[in-house]
């Protein structure tokens, strides 16, 4: 009798963790809210007065969308898309000035069930976007391409909303500009924190 009664609190308590994990696999979408610090190390070939690293402080937005794998009784592989419609704002060095513009990433994001309704996981990300470089009459527009990488924390509202939140850094490549008297590398970067929401259709 006491064997039947442990077996089934096992066989229970492994119903309970799959349901679990699954509660955050399937199809979903969400918004957040973003406090964004974008900075740009600039390293001018002509003039060291331009040599600097810039950096600035603003809010924007996040959209998402995604997909989440459940891969076994407590672990979820999450994949999708972010798309930052805002501008990063990334500084000024003397009167010039850098906003990084419609950033987007691609991700995996392998996480793991902490309890019964949350999820903590680790993001890396293909990053792209363009830079905007004005100076006067001078602005410099750049693609951009990069890696990302992050941890954040879902948890349970109900079965269909989660409240998340996030951290990621991104490195973008340098590359340089060179036009008439101007010539610099630029190497831009952002950390990007965010809190939202996220529903699971």
């Amino acid at each position: 009798m006491k064997t039947l009664i442990k077996s089934s609190l096992l066989g229970l308590a492994l119903v309970s963790t799959t349901a679990m994990a699954a509660n955050f696999a399937g199809p979903e979408a969400g918004a957040s809210v973003t406090m964004n610090s974008g900075s740009a190390l600039i390293d001018s070939k002509v003039d060291d007065d331009y040599d600097g690293n810039s950096g600035q402080q603003s809010i924007g937005i996040k959209l998402h969308a995604g997909y989440g794998f459940e891969m076994g009784n407590d672990t979820v592989v999450l994949v999708g898309f972010d798309y930052n419609p805002t501008e990063i704002k990334a500084g000024t060095v003397n009167t010039a000035n850098l906003k990084i513009q419609n950033s987007w990433s691609l991700f995996l994001a392998p996480g793991m069930m902490l309890n019964d309704k949350s999820l903590a996981y680790v993001k890396l990300a293909y990053e792209s976007g363009n830079l905007k470089y004005s100076d006067g009459g001078e602005n410099i527009e750049q693609s951009l391409t990069g890696l990302g990488y992050g941890i954040g924390l879902r948890t349970e509202i109900n079965k269909t909303t989660f409240l998340e939140t996030e951290i990621k850094q991104v490195s973008y490549s340098k590359f340089n500009y060179k036009k008439g008297s101007v010539n610099v590398d630029l190497t831009p970067s952002a950390t990007v924190g965010s809190v939202g929401v996220v529903f699971k259709f």
